[in-house]
């Protein structure tokens, strides 16, 4: 079963239908995730809806997204698939899903808004904790910055020219202080 309009079916009727969600979803309908990511293509979303032994809602399924995420270690963009499994039990307040929890704190909660179905409001933050921690794994990586500091302390060649470069640019604004100390302070101009 195919929804195409957020809010047209309740959670309680999909899952009593034990229904199956399918949809892409537009990356602007994702404001928070698009945030975190550099580019965000595409976002499908398949959820499966029933009844828990108690009567409760409970959604599973799997969220992926195709998106170009920042490395922070070569700080190139790098295409990532960020794919994301929701299991949860679907409370309509904060106060239900408390006492859910109390009673089965190994299964997440998740609190809706409405009880009409809003696929982004499912699954956003699953998305945005499924994120992963290094987005480039490659080791090998053209863009990796070098983490090579020379030979004992000595710089080699190419990098030395560069660090007389800085060391001539650089300024010391300290730097006659000592003989200020001296002069106990002193102006000799």
């Amino acid at each position: 079963m195919n929804f195409r309009e957020s809010g047209s079916s309740t959670y309680r009727s999909l899952a009593q239908q034990r229904a199956v969600v399918s949809r892409q979803l537009d990356p602007q309908s994702l404001p928070r995730f698009a945030q975190a990511c550099g580019t965000l293509d595409t976002v499908l979303a398949d959820l499966t809806f029933s009844l828990d032994d108690q009567g409760r809602v409970l959604v599973k399924g799997r969220v992926v997204a195709e998106a170009e995420l920042g490395c922070h270690r070569c700080e190139e963009m790098v295409p990532k698939q960020v794919d994301a499994a929701l299991s949860a039990l679907v409370a309509f307040s904060e106060e239900q899903a408390d006492e859910w929890d109390s009673i089965t704190p190994q299964t997440d909660v998740v609190v809706v808004t409405s009880p009409n179905l809003n696929v982004v409001e499912l699954v956003e933050d699953e998305l945005l904790l499924a994120l992963p921690n290094r987005v480039c794994i490659d080791d090998e990586c053209a863009h990796k910055p070098s983490m090579y500091y020379g030979v004992d302390g000595k710089e080699l060649v190419n990098e030395a020219v560069a660090e007389r470069d800085i060391e001539e640019t650089r300024r010391f604004p300290f730097a006659g202080l000592k003989e200020a100390m001296n002069n106990d302070g002193e102006d000799k101009s």
